[in-house]
């Protein structure tokens, strides 16, 4: 472990949270640091509060994984983009959940609209223009565009402490489809599928 690991481990949450703010605050002069600085503490103190609440673990806990993984700037870090309130996310309690949600392991890619094995990384082999297939990739700068699907998992959270973002499992596309099926038939005639 590292001597800086060693001394974000001994931090309480307050300390993280006053550090952060005078980072914020060094990073721009005057008014709009303190600005930086009153956001950044209002955006953890919530997203804190929300994950502690819906994960069952401290704040304390999620806090210290969270700045152990952080490779770069808290500004940049901690945005509602990467840690998204949970109300908006599917939680699971083990991997082994998810998969037996999802056993087609087929995903809609946000971009071609093509059917691909991979939740990140688009394979499906379906051209986008002349010559070029497309690659498209859930973690790029664009994500799924709002496609996609977002879940945690209890089980490795503190592992790995991230919201993950991955192409529309299939599934879930054709129960959608189904849905608006059964809605446009009228009354009575939609029990068969």
């Amino acid at each position: 472990m590292s001597e800086s690991q060693t001394h974000l481990n001994s931090m309480s949450k307050e300390s993280l949270i006053e550090a952060l703010k005078q980072s914020a605050r060094e990073s721009w002069h005057g008014e709009y640091g303190e600005e930086r600085a009153v956001e950044i503490e209002t955006f953890l103190r919530k997203m804190l509060n929300n994950y502690s609440q819906v994960l069952g673990f401290s704040e304390e806990e999620i806090f210290q994984k969270l700045e152990s993984r952080r490779d770069y700037s808290a500004i940049n870090y901690y945005q509602e983009c990467n840690f998204p309130l949970l109300e908006e996310v599917e939680i699971f309690d083990t991997i082994k959940q998810l998969n037996e949600k999802f056993p087609s392991h087929q995903f809609i890619c946000p971009c071609c609209g093509g059917i691909s094995t991979n939740p990140t990384t688009c394979n499906s082999g379906k051209e986008v223009k002349k010559g070029k297939v497309c690659d498209w990739c859930s973690y790029g700068l664009f994500k799924t565009m709002g496609k996609g699907y977002l879940f945690a998992v209890k089980q490795d959270f503190l592992t790995n402490p991230k919201v993950h973002e991955i192409f529309m499992p299939a599934e879930l596309k054709y129960r959608e489809y189904i849905k608006n099926i059964r809605e446009s038939i009228p009354r009575g005639q939609a029990s068969s599928l």
